[in-house]
């Protein structure tokens, strides 16, 4: 795919959905930002801690299909309490392998204002194929959670600087509680990954948490800031900020906490994946470059694409990351049979069972 149809594509989407959208919308950007807006970088573990004990999942809709897959429904409280009490509950949809047939779990996040789980499944069938269990999470103030009157993501990314903090923080918080199920409840382990949006919160949540065996950005990168004053889709929230008054470098400071190239991940560089698409005017190639630099250049797949239009390489990168994840698995295995036959583990093994007798 060329430059110039990658963009058209992108374009196109934006003005007949997106634009509408934003048109329609209230001014959101607020004054008192100027006084409020953090100026001084947190401790990210302090930021984004979530409590010790998993949440409760409740399961709706449990349709068992041909293939011996569950698909189901699910929700849970989320750690964050905001303002909107929709927001307040997660939901997401699992597509689980028949029982006790899974090896493994992925956590997947959506992008930014979509409606549905349609197209993130495009990219995860290969992996559910492989025998993973696959989670679909819904992100603050999407689908379900956004509240009455708005649309999916309205409240989520906005020119509202210090509401998409804690959107953002919230969505990190609901991702670190899920993984906290699957590993304490299901007790199985767990790769994360997102699109767009979903994939900065990923990464975020890959900065703070070393529990997952894998992590995997699709479009993702160093700066959330950025993506606002970088081409044609943020145009009208750009508009709304450069009004007030509002650079590149203030905006760059208020959102450090979201932006992961300004951190290092808890996970080793051999378990991130990093996928970026060569014309993405969103999510720009620098942007992707900033984030591999900055993360120890771990792998990087670049595809011909934009940002929406990676939705015609779905298929090749959702058995890339098939594959990432399975080698992953096993390279866990491995290590995990190479500590069981070290003299250390077999000596705290014998000493365990002597203190049992």
């Amino acid at each position: 795919m060329n430059r110039t149809f990658a963009h058209f594509i992108d374009n196109f989407i934006e003005v007949t959905l997106g634009s509408l959208r934003l048109l329609a919308a209230s001014p959101q950007f607020h004054s008192n930002v100027w006084e409020t807006a953090p100026t001084e970088p947190q401790d990210p573990s302090v930021f984004y801690s979530i409590p010790p004990t998993p949440p409760e999942l409740q399961f709706d809709f449990v349709h068992r299909w041909l293939d011996g897959r569950t698909h189901a429904r699910f929700r849970f409280p989320s750690f964050f309490q905001s303002p909107q009490p929709e927001n307040n509950i997660v939901h997401g949809m699992a597509d689980l392998q028949s029982e006790g047939e899974s090896s493994a779990a992925l956590i997947l996040l959506h992008g930014y204002q979509m409606n549905t789980f349609a197209p993130l499944k495009w990219f995860a069938e290969p992996a559910a194929r492989a025998g993973l269990d696959v989670y679909y999470l819904a992100l603050p103030y999407h689908m379900q959670r956004a509240p009455r009157g708005s649309w999916s993501g309205q409240y989520g990314l906005s020119a509202d600087v210090q509401r998409t903090i804690q959107s953002f923080r919230q969505g990190v918080l609901d991702l670190r509680a899920m993984i906290s199920w699957v590993t304490q409840v299901q007790k199985k382990p767990v790769a994360i990954g997102g699109l767009s949006l979903g994939a900065f919160t990923s990464l975020m949540a890959g900065v703070v948490d070393d529990r997952p065996f894998a992590l995997v950005s699709l479009l993702g990168g160093a700066s959330l800031a950025n993506i606002i004053f970088a081409g044609f889709s943020f145009r009208l929230i750009r508009k709304e900020l450069q009004e007030a008054g509002v650079y590149p470098v203030d905006l760059e400071k208020w959102w450090y906490m979201l932006s992961p190239g300004n951190f290092k991940p808890a996970l080793p560089r051999e378990a991130v994946l990093l996928v970026g698409g060569e014309h993405d005017p969103i999510i720009t190639p620098k942007n992707v470059r900033k984030l591999w630099q900055a993360w120890q250049k771990p792998r990087l797949l670049w595809f011909p694409c934009g940002h929406a239009s990676v939705a015609f390489y779905a298929r090749p990168i959702g058995e890339r990351v098939a594959d990432f994840l399975l080698n992953r698995l096993d390279a866990l295995e491995h290590t995990n049979l190479a500590a069981a036959d070290s003299p250390s583990f077999m000596q705290q093994t014998q000493t365990s069972t002597k203190l049992a007798e």
